[in-house]
């Protein structure tokens, strides 16, 4: 059994991501062409221009899916965000299958209460189980490609909400060293300028965004509907 980390990642030396190598995660991913990740992942993928994040999720975990039968939850996140310091992946990844019996099925850690708890109503750095990344969007991928950046995550809790296969645990947590915590942070590199510009995009669709999402959750969020079981075995 194995469990990735798969993000694509912008920072240079690539943030957390050798906390996610040394607590046992295998590594994917994806940067753009000219840029350095800092350390050698388990899957590279150079692209360019950025593709949207959930299309460069999915892109990487189809990857992951076709290169490693023996992966059976994916992670996902940024490259300011850590793994759990304490509990080894292999022991999460058991227990999410035991509570989902199974693959299908989407855990988000909750245990950091920054921003008043804000990951309460995202999946911002999710468990996400081979069968449910195998089976959403009619098997496209665990993510609805049409989000730049804001709005995947909260997409992605309402989805597996609704499926009834979501699981938010408090016992663990992803540290998230956003920039915005400041000299709180226990990140190592907090830059004092403010935001990264690579982040400063997402500001810009934030608004654009806000009606699509109102208009995908009054519908129901078309096009989530996981490839029937007898299909997808």
């Amino acid at each position: 059994m194995s469990v990735w980390y798969a993000i694509p990642s912008a920072r240079p030396g690539g943030g957390a991501l050798q906390l996610w190598r040394d607590r046992g995660y295998w590594l994917a991913v994806s940067i753009d062409k000219g840029h350095e990740c800092g350390i050698t992942p388990n899957i590279l993928q150079t692209v360019t221009p950025y593709p949207w994040y959930a299309t460069a999720v999915n892109s990487l975990v189809r990857l992951i899916l076709k290169n490693d039968p023996a992966a059976e939850w994916i992670v996902t996140g940024g490259d300011d965000v850590e793994p759990d310091e304490w509990c080894d992946p292999r022991t999460i990844a058991r227990e999410c299958t035991k509570y989902f019996d199974g693959t299908f099925g989407v855990m988000q850690p909750t245990g950091d209460r920054w921003a008043g708890g804000s990951i309460d109503r995202i999946c911002g750095s999710p468990w996400m189980g081979r069968e449910f990344c195998e089976r959403m969007y009619g098997g496209n991928g665990p993510l609805w490609d049409g989000w730049f950046h804001c709005f995947v995550d909260e997409e992605l809790q309402s989805v597996a909400q609704g499926l009834g296969v979501l699981w938010q645990r408090r016992d663990l947590t992803h540290y998230h060293r956003h920039w915005a915590r400041g000299n709180n942070s226990r990140e190592v590199d907090f830059d004092p300028r403010g935001e990264p510009e690579h982040l400063k995009d997402k500001n810009v669709t934030l608004d654009r965004d806000r009606p699509l999402f109102n208009q995908r959750k009054m519908e129901g969020f078309p096009g989530h509907e996981p490839l029937a079981r007898e299909i997808y075995v």
